[in-house]
C-alpha cells in the first residue's frame, strides 16, 4: 500500500511539475545552435556514429538535441578547453544539481560538494597507502578467494559488494562490518546512483516522462535507502560519536567518520551536538555516493572482460603484482606504493576506459547566456562533450580504433587518474572527479587479488553491451569464468 501511495504522490506531483516546466520554457536566443532531432531509437541504442556523431559532423560544433524532454548541448572535442576551464559561466555544481534534480537547494549543495571534495583530498587522498595496507587490501584479497573457488562469477556483482564492504572499513571503520550494515551501504549507492539517471535509459516511465520518474525516483530513495541508512547506521554512529570528546589538535582519524567528528565538534568541548551529527550522516551519504561504487564496479567489469579477450598483457600486469611467488598470495605491506607503481595496469585501464565507448558522461551547466565558437548557448542548460571523439581523435591518439596500451608506456606513461581535453573519462579541470585516485586504485586491487590466482576467460570469447548511451555506469554483459592459475593454497 505505501508504494501505491508514493506512486500516486509521484504522479500529482510530476503533473505539476511537468506543467510548470511548459510554462517556464523560455525563449532561445537568435543565435541559438541549431536543434537537431535525432530518433530516439538512434539516441538509446547507436549513440555514437547513428545519432551524436553524424549531427556533429553535418551541422557545426555544437548542437541542440532534446532528450527525456530536456534540450541539451553537444560539443565537438576542440571546444572542451575553452567550455570546462571556465568555471563562471559553465558551471559544474549547478550541473550536477540539475542531474539530481537540487536545483531548489542549489546553494547548499555548492557549499556541501565543496566539503565532500576537500574531505576526499584532504582526508582520503594522502592517507591511502595506509587504508590499502589495513583496510581495503584484506577485503579484496578474501572476497577474490571465495571468487575463484566459484570459478563462475557475476563481475559486477562481486566488484560492487567488495567495494561496499571496503567502503564500511573506510568510511566507518571495521567495528561496522557485517552483512547488513554492508547491505545498507551498497543500497546506498546503488539508489543515489540511480537519482543521476543511470539506470533511467531502460524505463519508459524515465524516458518519455522524466519529471515524473524524478519525482518517484526521489521518494522511493528517501522513504526506503537513505531512511534506512539512518535508521540502521545511524544509532550505531550516534553513540560512537558521542562515546568521547574529539578536540582539535589531538586529530589522529582512523576513519572518514573519525575525520569529520574532529572537524565538526565543538571547540569548546570536544562534543558533537545533534545538527552536527546530521551534517555528517549527510556527508557520508555524500562519500558513498562520491566513492562512485557503483562506476568503479562497472569499470572493473570492463577491464577484466577485455583481459579476458587479450591474455597477451597478463604476464606484464602479474610481473607488478607484490605477491609470493609460490603461494602467489598478495603482500599487503606498503601495497598503496606498488598500486602507484603498476605502470602497466595504469596504461591498460587507462586504454580500456578511452576505448570502451563513453558519449555524454561529464558535462557542465550555463550560468549565464554563453558565447561559443559563434553561437550562444542560453542559460541554464546543460553542455556536453561527446566523448568518443574526444577519445577516438587520430590527432591524440593515432590508430584510436585499435586497442594499445602501449600507447601509455614508456615516454608516454600516464596514470589512469590523469585528466586532459584529449582523455576525459574522470572528467577535466578543476572539478574531474575528486574520488578518482580511490576509484582507480580499488580497481587496481581487484584486478590484482582476482588475476594473482585466476585467468579470467569469457565464454564465447565475447560480452554484450547493455547500454550503448551509458557505458559509464552500466557494464557489459557476459559469462566469466575464473581458471585456476600458479599454485593456489585456498
Amino acid at each position: 500500500m505505501d508504494h501505491i501511495r508514493y506512486l500516486g504522490a509521484a504522479t500529482l506531483i510530476g503533473v505539476v511539475f511537468v506543467s510548470l516546466a511548459k510554462m517556464r520554457r523560455s525563449k532561445l536566443p537568435d543565435n541559438h545552435p541549431p536543434i537537431i532531432h535525432i530518433p530516439e531509437s538512434e539516441i538509446y541504442n547507436n549513440p555514437r556514429e547513428a545519432a551524436y556523431e553524424n549531427a556533429l559532423l553535418e551541422h557545426g560544433p555544437i548542437i541542440a538535441v532534446r532528450r527525456k524532454g530536456i534540450l541539451e548541448f553537444i560539443v565537438r572535442e576542440h571546444l572542451i578547453q575553452e567550455i570546462f576551464t571556465a568555471d563562471q559561466t559553465f558551471s559544474f555544481e549547478h550541473a550536477q544539481a540539475k542531474i539530481l534534480n537540487l536545483r531548489p537547494y542549489v546553494s547548499a549543495f555548492w557549499s556541501f560538494f565543496k566539503e565532500i571534495d576537500d574531505l576526499v583530498q584532504s582526508g582520503i587522498n594522502p592517507r591511502l597507502g595506509e587504508i590499502f595496507e589495513k583496510s581495503i587490501c584484506p577485503v579484496f584479497v578474501r572476497t577474490a578467494e571465495t571468487a575463484v573457488q566459484n570459478k563462475k562469477i557475476d563481475m559486477f556483482e562481486h566488484a560492487h559488494t567488495s567495494i561496499a564492504e571496503a567502503m564500511v572499513v573506510l568510511i566507518l571503520g571495521e567495528d561496522f562490518v557485517n552483512e547488513r550494515n554492508i547491505q545498507v551501504v551498497a543500497d546506498v549507492a546503488t539508489d543515489i546512483a540511480a537519482l543521476t539517471g543511470i539506470y533511467s535509459n531502460s524505463s519508459t516511465l524515465a524516458r518519455h516522462f522524466p519529471k515524473l520518474w524524478s519525482v518517484f525516483i526521489w521518494i522511493k530513495v528517501t522513504s526506503t535507502t537513505v531512511l534506512s541508512f539512518f535508521r540502521i547506521i545511524g544509532p550505531q554512529i550516534w553513540r560512537l560519536l558521542r562515546s568521547r570528546r574529539w578536540n582539535k589538535g589531538e586529530e589522529n582519524p582512523n576513519t572518514v567518520l573519525e575525520y569529520l567528528a574532529y572537524r565538526h565538534a565543538s571547540k569548546a568541548d570536544g562534543k558533537l551536538a545533534f545538527p552536527a551529527f546530521l551534517w555528517i550522516m549527510s556527508l557520508l551519504l555524500g562519500i558513498i555516493f562520491a566513492s562512485n561504487s557503483n562506476q568503479s564496479a562497472s569499470v572493473v567489469v570492463w577491464v577484466i572482460f577485455e583481459l579476458a579477450l587479450r591474455p597477451e598483457y597478463l604476464q606484464v600486469l602479474r610481473e607488478e603484482i607484490p605477491a609470493d611467488p609460490l603461494t602467489h598470495q598478495l603482500d599487503a605491506s606498503n601495497i598503496g606504493d606498488a598500486i602507484q607503481r603498476a605502470v602497466w595496469l595504469d596504461s591498460f585501464i587507462r586504454e580500456v576506459m578511452r576505448t570502451k565507448g563513453d558519449t555524454l558522461s561529464t558535462c557542465r551547466l550555463t550560468t549565464t547566456d554563453a558565447k561559443v565558437a559563434g553561437y550562444v548557448i542560453p542559460k541554464g542548460h546543460l553542455v556536453f562533450p561527446l566523448a568518443t571523439l574526444v577519445h577516438m581523435n587520430p590527432i591524440h591518439h593515432p590508430e584510436p580504433t585499435v586497442f594499445r596500451p602501449e600507447r601509455w608506456h614508456g615516454e608516454n606513461a600516464r596514470p589512469a587518474v590523469m585528466s586532459s581535453a584529449s582523455y576525459i573519462p574522470f572528467g577535466i579541470g578543476r572539478w574531474a572527479c575528486p574520488g578518482r585516485v580511490l576509484a582507480v586504485s580499488e580497481i587496481k586491487m581487484i584486478v590484482w587479488s582476482l588475476i594473482v590466482k585466476s585467468t579470467p576467460r569469457l565464454e564465447g570469447n565475447k560480452y554484450r553491451v547493455v547500454d550503448p548511451l551509458n557505458i559509464t555506469a552500466v557494464p557489459p554483459e557476459g559469462d566469466l569464468v575464473l581458471e585456476p592459475y600458479g599454485t593456489l593454497s585456498l
